[in-house]
């Protein structure tokens, strides 16, 4: 069975955000304020977290879900 990756793994509550690399689009400027995704910067790795918990600060990534 695997878990629902926008669930935190940590403390599980649902309050998580995308973490989003690259250059941001004005747009995306507004979203981190109000808790929806993280700015990530413009370095991917291949183990670069996919997700931040708004709750406990930790990071994931889906595959780490399964």
């Amino acid at each position: 069975m695997t878990k629902k990756y926008k669930e935190c793994p940590k403390c599980n509550p649902k309050n998580v955000a995308k973490i989003v690399y690259g250059y941001p689009s004005h747009e995306l400027y507004k979203e981190p304020e109000e808790g929806q995704v993280i700015l990530g910067g413009c370095c991917i790795m291949p183990d670069s977290p996919e997700y931040h918990c708004n709750e406990c600060d930790a990071e994931w990534r889906k595959e780490d879900m399964i």
